[in-house]
């Protein structure tokens, strides 16, 4: 029976490396601050599950509160800002929608994100990254 739990508890925790991220929380929520920090917080049990389970220690919680758009997209560049640091190699988010206005500031997010040489995970969408490489070295020939 023991043996059965530490097998469960193994094929959970698969890890090959620690790597360091930015916990990036936004709720959404913009009439009450009491709101936004207790969905904050189901939200970050939420991430630190995942985070635990895949080898990522978050040096970084970034919390959005009931701020509007501008805020969101302000503290966004303070994560870049804190990786271009060295501070984290990874932005880890609940989901695209908790960051970002729809799916082309999606899309330009994960672009800048993976453009400095970094990664941005979102529990519910996994890894998110735009494979088009060639498209690049193609452009810059």
């Amino acid at each position: 029976m023991v043996d059965r739990r530490m097998q469960r508890k193994t094929k959970k925790r698969i890890v090959k490396e620690e790597v360091p991220c930015i916990v990036y929380l936004s709720s959404n929520e913009e009439s009450s601050f009491e709101l936004a920090e207790r969905k904050e917080n189901s939200q970050l049990r939420y991430i630190n599950d995942y985070a635990n389970a895949h080898g990522l220690i978050p040096m970084k919680i970034v919390r959005r509160g009931c701020f509007g758009p501008a805020i969101r997209n302000k503290l966004f560049q303070e994560c870049l800002y804190l990786m271009k640091q060295g501070k984290a190699n990874v932005l880890l988010v609940a989901n695209m929608n908790a960051i970002s206005s729809g799916l082309t500031d999606a899309y330009r997010k994960v672009g800048m994100v993976q453009e400095q040489g970094f990664r941005i995970i979102s529990v519910d969408e996994g890894e998110l990254r735009l494979n088009m490489k060639s498209v690049c070295e193609r452009v810059s020939a």
